[in-house]
């Protein structure tokens, strides 16, 4: 005898292989969209604070810097150079004659009669030697001529001086021979035309120096009537000089 059907349908076991769970409700969907959003509003307010305070931090560091930077004194402007006071380190021959004369005339303060005089004859041993020395070198031709006439006036000259007083141990002419011996151990360095063009260009530069050094120094140091009159007729020999120079430099 056969069972109903319903009778036979629920005595029907399930394989649990073929088990699939219910699909979620309605109501578990909109818990966990909602779980969602709040993580989301949690996440984003920690970032936006996490900004907050790097911004914090930031203007903290510029207003730290800002406030060192205050601090810290202002830097004086740099004093500009006066091209006029400075001074070049002397190279043996003058380039600038003139400047080296105001150089001298600053040194030791100005001159009595006597020291005066004893600065001419520094010079007058000066272009002795440097005559001398053109002719050891072998200068020829007019520049042999300028050079043995330097040595027979410039003596002629240091005796004159000599007889008027010349103080030649003061500092000022102690200085201006210093000068000389540094010029002819720098002339005397060279050969052939190189010497001969250094050595007119150390007569041109030279003269012109004792020039000022006249004009400026010398003769307003004098008190006797002998020493202004010789110290005038110096600067008349000495401006030919000079000129002398100034023409063998043009090759004339």
């Amino acid at each position: 005898m056969k069972l109903p059907a319903a009778a036979s349908m629920s005595s029907t076991k399930t394989d649990p292989r073929s088990y699939q769970p219910f699909p979620p409700s309605y109501a578990t969907e909109s818990a966990i969209m909602t779980t969602h959003r709040n993580l989301s509003l949690t996440l984003l307010a920690i970032a936006t604070l996490g900004l907050s305070a790097c911004d914090g931090a930031g203007n903290a560091s510029h207003t730290a810097d800002d406030a060192t930077a205050s601090s810290q004194p202002a830097a004086s402007p740099a004093t500009p150079t006066d091209p006029t006071s400075s001074t070049a380190p002397e190279a043996g021959v003058p380039m600038d004659a003139a400047a080296d004369a105001q150089a001298a005339m600053t040194t030791e303060g100005s001159p009595g009669e006597d020291e005066a005089l004893g600065v001419l004859n520094a010079i007058n041993e000066h272009e002795i030697a440097a005559g001398e020395q053109a002719l050891e070198k072998g200068v020829e031709g007019p520049v042999a001529d300028y050079a043995r006439m330097m040595i027979e006036e410039h003596t002629r000259n240091r005796e004159q001086t000599s007889a008027l007083g010349a103080d030649s141990g003061s500092p000022q002419a102690r200085q201006q021979m210093q000068k000389g011996e540094r010029q002819l151990a720098t002339l005397g360095a060279l050969d052939g035309d190189a010497y001969r063009q250094a050595y007119v260009e150390a007569m041109v530069a030279g003269h012109t120096e004792a020039l000022a050094s006249l004009d400026q120094r010398l003769i307003p140091a004098a008190t006797s009537e002998d020493a202004r009159a010789h110290l005038q007729t110096t600067r008349e020999h000495v401006a030919r000089h000079l000129e002398l120079a100034r023409e063998l430099q043009r090759g004339e």
